[in-house]
């Protein structure tokens, strides 16, 4: 039997698979879309900047789920402080290599560093939507 808090914890699990897949979807799009309608560099910028952001979002997310997992020792909150901001000037200095070493599209980039940020909002206000109209598990109480 699956308790309320079991339930809970594997649709958060499902979001956060709909939101990986939501990224490859608009990384995917971003790449070839961009590729055609503004060349080569866009979408090869496109493709290093959601690579980029999907990693370091699966790389938050293996985090999260080792603080949830140990959540019953002391200041467990204080590592992943010390990690999100370690990670978050690791993606500088990467950005900032590949701006001096490579040509990219910064509209390109920007695309797709967008991606996770993008796909949270979309996962998230549709999980909302049909929460709301009825459609999704917690409006009936599950």
């Amino acid at each position: 039997m699956i308790t309320k808090p079991e339930k809970r914890q594997e649709n958060d699990y499902i979001l956060l698979r709909r939101v990986e897949q939501c990224s490859l979807l608009l990384i995917v799009l971003f790449t070839l879309g961009g590729g055609y309608g503004f060349g080569s560099q866009f979408a090869f910028s496109a493709l290093l900047g959601g690579a980029l952001s999907i990693s370091s979002f699966m790389l938050l997310k293996r985090t999260m789920m080792q603080l949830v997992n140990r959540i019953d020792t002391q200041k467990p909150a204080a590592g992943f402080a010390f990690k999100f901001y370690l990670r978050l000037f690791a993606l500088a200095v990467v950005l900032a290599l590949l701006g001096l070493n490579v040509q990219l599209h910064l509209l390109g980039l920007l695309a797709g560093l967008s991606t996770v940020i993008i796909s949270v909002i979309s996962v998230v206000l549709i999980k909302g939507l049909m929460d709301f109209f009825g459609k999704g598990n917690h409006a009936k109480g599950v």
